[in-house]
């Protein structure tokens, strides 16, 4: 009994070790690689297809050309996009274009438009300026709305201009060398009022760019037009009334 247990333990051990010298001699061996079916993709089709889409959307594309090149107004300068400064030639054309349009089509007082510097993309050149242009400048889709501010949240917005160095505003102006708040105070007291009524982009209105002041507001409403196209119908209207773009600087937001 013990001989067959002997012979059965090591017919065992020969049988592991010809599995592992089998297994290493496959290990050894080359890597063999098969041929797969080739596959391949007919240019010739894939070139009518994309021909016959050029040729599908090829009126569609020629019509946005042509309105994209259509010039709206010209400029007598450049408007550079700047940065670091409280108050630049663009920022101050397209915060007053806003509250000039929205006057006209708001059913109530707009008493201070408030943009922000970061919303315009691009500079306008001197010269032609076309509907694609302002694209580039405006390429978001955001709406103007008019945001009714009490006194305190909009010496929260003075603080906010005050540490941020200056935004697009129109309306007023802001001397940030003299105490702001009783600028403020008298502000409200010569007006007879305990709010204020602020232009801006819906985008901000819901606390973007860190203008949290805006949130939960006396009242909210929509003026009925994007920014975008409200700098479009002024360009429209300055030209036909043979104006160009004028900038100006004028000291709207002073800190020394």
């Amino acid at each position: 009994m013990q001989f067959f247990f002997l012979t059965y333990q090591f017919s065992a051990i020969k049988k592991v070790v010809a599995v592992v010298f089998i297994t290493f001699l496959l290990a050894c061996q080359p890597a063999v690689y098969e041929k797969t079916q080739d596959s391949s993709i007919n240019i010739i089709e894939t070139t009518i297809e994309h021909q016959q889409a050029t040729v599908l959307i090829s009126p569609y594309k020629e019509k946005l050309e042509k309105e994209m090149n259509e010039v709206l107004v010209l400029s007598a300068e450049e408007f550079p996009k700047e940065k670091g400064k409280p108050e630049t030639k663009l920022g101050n054309l397209v915060a007053d274009l806003s509250m000039e349009i929205a006057q006209k089509i708001h059913d109530g007082n707009i008493d201070v438009c408030m943009l922000n510097f970061g919303g315009l993309r691009t500079s306008l050149p001197k010269g032609e300026i076309t509907r694609g242009k302002i694209f580039e400048l405006m390429p978001f889709e955001n709406e103007l709305v008019v945001v009714t501010l009490s006194e305190i949240k909009f010496l929260e917005l003075m603080e906010y201009l005050k540490n941020v160095g200056g935004q697009p505003i129109s309306g007023l102006s802001f001397d940030f060398t003299i105490n702001i708040e009783n600028e403020i105070k008298n502000l409200f007291s010569q007006e007879g009022t305990s709010e204020i009524n602020i232009l801006t982009s819906d985008y901000l209105a819901n606390g973007g760019d860190n203008m949290t002041f805006f949130l939960n507001p006396i009242n909210y409403e929509k003026v009925g037009i994007k920014l975008r196209d409200a700098i479009i119908q002024y360009c429209v209207e300055q030209h036909a009334q043979g104006k160009q773009l004028n900038g100006k600087i004028e000291g709207r937001i002073i800190y020394e």
